[in-house]
């Protein structure tokens, strides 16, 4: 027996479009839809009340995003979460949403899973952060703009940093 010679199957070549760019070849400029994107700032000087630890804030990143707010909101409840003494706390503030970004935490011995709600704007998203962090007393520890960080790494209290009145 003569073993049979094997050939590659016939098959037409594929049109030669590296010459068109891609985008413009599938989706028409016009029908693009433009994807919010936002970037929320941690300011690792706020007081970080008695339920997140200062020095796992310190390791966070100095930023969420730029990305969708869902993504940027979940990172963020994620942060306060994973920086809690006792993750139980942050956790059971949150309530299920539908359809967002799933958030994690450990306690109890288990892990729970839960999903935030479906976020469209950087206001929600901000609104949704002020109030957790009211919850957890840590207000200013979000912002939309960038904060500047002070490289001397003492953190002052709003009154410490007030200029004392002359005395009349």
């Amino acid at each position: 027996m003569t073993p049979l010679a094997i050939s590659p199957p016939s098959s037409t070549p594929e049109p030669d479009m590296s010459s068109i760019p891609q985008d413009a070849a599938t989706i028409p400029h016009s029908a693009t839809p433009q994807v919010l994107t936002v970037c929320i700032y941690i300011n690792k000087q706020a007081n970080t009340g008695p339920n997140l630890d200062r020095k796992k804030i310190q390791q966070l990143p100095d930023h969420f995003g730029p990305d969708r707010p869902s993504v940027v909101l979940q990172q963020a409840v994620q942060g306060c979460i994973d920086s809690a003494f006792q993750q139980k706390t942050v956790f059971t503030l949150l309530t299920q949403g539908y359809g967002g970004e799933k958030i994690s935490a450990t306690f109890d011995g288990k892990q729970h899973l839960l999903s935030l709600p479906v976020v469209n704007s950087i206001d929600y998203v901000l609104r949704f952060l002020k109030k957790l962090c009211r919850s957890l007393h840590c207000e200013n520890l979000f912002s939309d703009q960038p904060i500047t960080q002070h490289s001397s790494g003492s953190y002052q209290s709003d009154e410490e940093r007030r200029v004392p009145k002359h005395k009349v």
